[in-house]
């Protein structure tokens, strides 16, 4: 059976029973009294991409989240959650609240259940080791710190130990103290294991490992939690009448084991959607830097390709026009050097076509041409002529007058 995500933590609303009580609970309990459960998985996936700092991100975070909640290892968790609601066989669901309820009403039989609350206990501690050891990656000291680290986590924990253990067994702690409820669970795993096998399909050996490496965190919540078995119990005695309805209605899901008080479906739920909206975050935001690098690069190359055109055709518009000077230039040269021109004259009709005329330039022009100008010309011919018939008729006067 497949467990979606989205649905699973649909399934509950704020006005729930489960919900309710469970947050009556945490409210005593100071070190998780501000968990809240999952809800919703677009609020919850908007909350992911805020606290990498990608909000736009949401819908993409959601998807990815959940993809990887139909995974082997979330899947297997899910299952194991729902299993622990339902119990096996009419396992109590919530003996501890019977217990504490019973006490309420002043019956001689509030502890007539251990025997039945052990085992229930201990399958529980099986089954919450069988989902970590499935949900989270590594070591078994690795998925402790990891179960650990998350907010979810923790109040899986708190709510194990403070319902299912510190609760039913105040008169065990009282007793025995933190330890005796550890060797209870210790020596029962094996049992609880195989029954967890056979019914929900976990694997014995894995989730006694994993069993093993957590009691020590369970003891450790069990400390945390017993200062607080008195206004647990209080509270479960003012509160649960009301909640759940008459005693009748309380004693007949202890004895049939009917699925009401979904408390390991709600904080599991929550769990899962922690554990794959912030693998989610961190592999979306990764993906979408990388594609806004790669984008930024094509960009960059785009632009520089355009650049290198750019300068490409301003380029060869310099070296046309420089061609095109030197052309002219090699025009104007060759005209200087020319000494034959030709001109092809016009056609005047069809039938006739004159010949191209031709201009030559002659030694003997070209030389004069070079020669320099005369200064006197004729006109020094003229008055040297002039002269000489003055002069002489000067003297032919002269004669004559002598």
């Amino acid at each position: 059976m497949s467990h979606e995500l989205a649905p699973t933590i649909a399934e509950f609303s704020s006005g729930d029973v489960t919900v309710r009580l469970v947050g009556g609970f945490f409210g005593i309990l100071p070190f998780v009294a501000t968990w809240s459960p999952t809800l919703n998985l677009d609020a919850a996936a908007l909350a992911a991409a805020t606290r990498v700092h990608r909000p736009d991100l949401a819908p993409r975070i959601r998807a990815r989240a959940e993809e990887l909640a139909r995974g082997a290892g979330p899947q297997a968790a899910l299952a194991a959650f729902d299993f622990l609601d339902k119990g096996d066989t009419g396992i109590a669901i919530f003996s501890g609240l019977r217990s504490a309820y019973k006490a309420s009403q002043g019956t001689g039989d509030a502890l007539e259940m251990d025997p039945q609350q052990a085992a229930d206990a201990g399958l529980k501690a099986v089954g919450i080791s069988y989902a970590v050891w499935k949900l989270f990656p590594g070591a078994a000291a690795q998925k402790v710190q990891a179960l650990t680290a998350t907010e979810a986590g923790r109040a899986l924990l708190a709510w194990y130990v403070a319902a299912d253990l510190v609760l039913p067994f105040t008169d065990n702690l009282a007793a025995g103290g933190t330890s005796a409820l550890t060797s209870m669970l210790s020596s029962t795993a094996a049992a609880n294991a195989q029954r967890l096998a056979a019914v929900a399909g976990g694997d014995a050996p894995e989730a006694i490992g994993m069993l093993n490496s957590l009691l020590a965190t369970f003891e450790a919540g069990i400390g945390q939690a017993a200062s607080y078995a008195q206004p647990l119990t209080a509270y479960v005695q003012a509160q649960a009448p009301g909640i759940l309805g008459t005693a009748d209605k309380v004693t007949g899901v202890v004895a049939t084991g009917v699925d009401v008080l979904a408390s390991y479906r709600l904080i599991g739920g929550s769990l899962v959607a922690e554990v794959c909206l912030t693998e989610a975050a961190t592999a979306v935001k990764a993906d979408a830097e990388a594609e806004e690098a790669e984008a930024k690069r094509v960009a960059a190359e785009r632009a520089a390709l355009e650049r290198a055109a750019a300068e490409a055709r301003a380029e060869a518009e310099r070296a046309a026009a420089e061609a095109e000077r030197a052309a002219a230039e090699a025009r104007l040269a060759a005209s200087a050097a020319q000494k034959e021109y030709s001109l092809d004259t016009a056609v005047a009709a069809d039938s006739i076509k004159n010949s191209g005329i031709k201009y030559t330039r002659s030694a003997e022009i070209e030389a004069q041409a070079a020669a320099p100008p005369a200064r006197a010309g004729c006109f020094g011919c003229g008055s040297a002529v002039i002269l000489f018939a003055v002069v002489a008729s000067g003297l032919l006067a002269a004669v004559v007058w002598a």
